[in-house]
């Protein structure tokens, strides 16, 4: 009879697999895997002998590590195989033991050798949990909505990846990563004024939107030659010299008000166009610190991580914020094409309870630095 361990392993074996099927859509073979697994532990311990590292109590690699490397391992090489050759690789000897020697030198190296870097705080931490928190509250309800409208689908999707692209942000701050968050934050802001404008400035600015943004697949389209005679057509009929400029700003000039002030007010670039027309100018600073980042410089090396760290927390926020405003009339509006009508009318209030947690958090924040 096992004992109450080996009963344990088999059980969080079990479950971890369960979860990495799910996460990837992907179904292994269970007993591959789990055969792999019991060979890959063996072979971890001799290469922690061989390279004499010696680990602390409780410091070696976990189940759900091992089964997780195992799995990945094995999907990277099969996804794209016809079942039956899956079945005939994993019946291998050599792709077996290619397998285990490498799994087992990716774990003693990646997670025994690696340089962490300190961080302030963790996925675990509050400000991180909470904002972790609005985000896939606010995917889950998106997620509900089915249909064949085009604008509907087409605005889900833009509000998924802002969603994603938050979610990716967060994960850069958890782990240290803060300069390389404000460079993505910098991203989701292009974004941020992307919806904003497209949900408050008309109804058929998003089909305006979407064939505008062919002008992006020319190359080796069959319709190169087609595009191509549209662009300068609508290049002539706007009066726009600068081409690269229209093409990344052009849908712009279909903005009520927009064509009126253009050459004036407006202009066919980010900041005296895309930015200014969704009424965010007043964070075009905060953009442009974002955007120095971009290129390495001193400016770059000399300031500090948590500088960083505090500049995308509460950038982030405001960037949140926006795109939340625009999801709450988004839900309204297409309600009834929820699976989940119900959710989508307390949606509002529970959201605004999430982002009452992060200002919260922030709050702590701009104590903690307000002296850095």
């Amino acid at each position: 009879m096992p004992n109450i361990i080996d009963q344990m392993e088999v059980h969080i074996f079990a479950a971890q697999l369960a979860r990495l099927s799910r996460l990837t859509g992907k179904t292994a073979n269970a007993d591959f895997i789990r055969e792999m697994y019991e060979r890959v532990k063996d072979r971890y311990v001799e290469e922690l002998q061989n390279r004499k590292i010696r680990l602390r109590t409780l410091d070696g690699a976990r189940l759900d590590e091992i089964v997780s490397y195992i799995y990945y391992y094995h999907i990277f090489h099969t996804s794209h195989l016809p079942e039956e050759l899956t079945k005939k690789l994993e019946s291998d000897e050599k792709y077996r033991e290619m397998l285990v020697r490498d799994v087992a030198v990716y774990i003693v190296i990646n997670e025994h050798l690696n340089v962490e870097k300190i961080s302030n705080t963790s996925e675990y931490s509050p400000e991180i949990a909470a904002y972790n928190m609005a985000c896939s509250y606010s995917l889950y309800i998106l997620g509900s909505f089915k249909g064949t409208d085009r604008r509907m689908n087409g605005i889900n999707n833009l509000f998924k990846k802002a969603m994603v692209t938050i979610k990716s942000v967060i994960h850069l701050l958890a782990a240290g990563n803060s300069c390389d968050a404000v460079i993505l934050w910098r991203h989701l802001h292009e974004l941020e004024c992307v919806l904003i404008v497209l949900c408050t400035k008309g109804e058929d600015l998003f089909f305006r939107y979407i064939k505008h943004m062919e002008y992006f697949d020319m190359e080796g389209n069959p319709r190169a030659e087609e595009l191509q005679q549209r662009l300068s057509e609508e290049c002539k009929a706007f009066g726009v010299k600068e081409r690269n400029a229209f093409i990344n700003y052009g849908w712009l000039e279909y903005v009520d008000g927009f064509r009126e002030g253009f050459g004036k007010e407006y202009r066919l670039n980010f900041k005296d166009g895309l930015q200014k027309i969704a009424g965010l100018s007043a964070r075009h600073a905060a953009y442009a610190s974002a955007s120095k980042i971009l290129h390495p410089s001193a400016w770059v090396v000399t300031i500090r991580d948590d500088k960083f760290y505090k500049f995308t927390v509460f950038e982030l926020f405001r960037s949140l914020i926006n795109i939340v405003t625009q999801i709450k009339g988004y839900v309204a509006r297409y309600r009834d094409f929820s699976e989940k009508p119900a959710e989508c009318d307390n949606f509002p209030r529970t959201v605004d309870g999430y982002l009452n947690m992060i200002a919260r958090n922030n709050k702590i924040i701009a104590a903690k630095y307000i002296r850095k």
